[in-house]
């Protein structure tokens, strides 16, 4: 289980989350939706422990390392002139037998610059990357922009292997129905907080939800 306790992280003088609490078991995939600015991407980065914060967070009750969490980010940076083939070496050796597999199923062109792909072609390389590493918690960031529909319902499939595979997954998106397609909850996150938390029965509860 990962477990966020009095979480509080401020910047100069603006207080950005104030004391947080979530809990999110094993297997569980908990969509995240808030409008901009209400946190989410501070919240992730702090569960990534990419930021400084007060409060614990912790996994399987011990605190949460950097190694068991894989993060993809709504906008992937890469270096210029590194093809997809070289940054994918930075990840093969995590699990070697995925590589041929992923590389099939995303169809990407492994021999180009990562520069001269398309927006959709970035999210799915850093996708692959994220599924090498093989960590407990993954989250994911507004994962469906920039991908086209084939994209789309790869992605519904790979998201449901990870469940299959008991992983955490954290997700946001501005694209609510996504999150009704993935996630077993959703929570509403509001000036620094959750506001509330959905089950899936609940969902439909959500169609026309507006901040």
């Amino acid at each position: 289980m990962l477990k966020i306790t009095n979480l509080t992280v401020s910047y100069a003088s603006q207080q950005v989350l104030a004391n947080f609490n979530l809990e999110v078991k094993s297997g569980s995939f908990l969509g995240i939706l808030g409008k901009n600015g209400a946190g989410k991407t501070t919240l992730f980065n702090s569960i990534y422990q990419n930021i400084k914060y007060h409060g614990s967070i912790t996994f399987n009750r011990e605190l949460l390392s950097k190694y068991e969490v894989a993060y993809l980010e709504s906008e992937n940076y890469f270096y210029p002139y590194i093809t997809g083939a070289e940054y994918l070496n930075y990840f093969t050796s995590a699990n070697p037998e995925k590589f041929d597999l992923l590389i099939t199923q995303f169809d990407i062109p492994l021999d180009k610059y990562v520069q001269d792909y398309s927006s959709g072609m970035k999210k799915k390389l850093a996708l692959i990357g994220m599924l090498l590493l093989d960590y407990p918690i993954n989250i994911l960031d507004e994962p469906f922009n920039g991908v086209d529909f084939e994209g789309v319902n790869f992605l519904y499939d790979i998201i449901k292997d990870l469940k299959e595979n008991n992983k955490i997954v954290i997700i946001s998106s501005h694209i609510i129905e996504t999150l009704f397609h993935t996630c077993d909850k959703i929570a509403i996150l509001k000036d620094g907080n959750i506001q509330k938390i959905y089950d899936k029965s609940d969902f439909k509860l959500l169609e026309n939800f507006s901040f």
